[in-house]
């Protein structure tokens, strides 16, 4: 959850940042803009991650241990893809109030209809549709990625999908912010 939900509040600030003015100044930079998104992406994960760990080794001194090597390379995994999944929202949206409205319509349907509260095998055998919603989820992939790492598994149909989701959402995110693109529908 705290993945989830930084990932989408680290991209409400290019939605104020775009009503400000200010984005339009850094996407005309030097700098390509596949750089400037890639590594506010990545800055905004490091900060997820960073408050996943706070999270855990409270929940360490509860006597919740797990490995940290694998569990590691699972946060930033994970948190790339939800981090490319709020730039990807951030480049069609913009006004701050209207942003802050679809992150709660994103969220917690992609919370709830995940496997973060009942494993996908336990939703098989309640429902077949719920079931296959789930496994279409991409947080569900991330759950299940991290899931498998607390106990020191790999999970690759996870890591694979984990990653596919958060490259196509990445691309959709450099796509909705080209300047080029913004200018020739400006100009069209």
């Amino acid at each position: 959850m705290t993945l989830l939900f930084n990932g989408m509040q680290s991209s409400l600030g290019l939605v104020y940042d775009r009503e400000m003015g200010s984005m339009r100044l850094l996407l005309t930079s030097p700098l390509p803009h596949w750089w400037l998104l890639t590594c506010r992406l990545i800055a905004s994960t490091a900060i997820s991650i960073l408050q996943a760990y706070t999270f855990l080794g409270i929940a360490a001194l509860y006597g919740v241990r797990f490995p940290p090597l694998g569990y590691a390379a699972a946060l930033a995994v994970a948190g790339l893809m939800l981090g490319a999944l709020g730039l990807a929202l951030s480049s069609t949206i913009r006004q701050l109030e209207n942003f802050a409205g679809v992150m709660n319509f994103v969220i917690f349907p992609m919370f709830f209809l995940s496997s973060a509260l009942y494993p996908l095998w336990k939703m098989a055998e309640s429902s077949e549709l719920l079931h296959d919603i789930c496994a279409a989820n991409p947080f569900t992939h991330a759950v299940e990625l991290i899931r498998f790492a607390l106990y020191a598994q790999f999970n690759a149909p996870a890591l694979f999908w984990t990653c596919l989701a958060g490259a196509v959402l990445l691309v959709l995110a450099l796509w909705g912010y080209d300047p080029a693109r913004g200018l020739a529908r400006r100009r069209g």
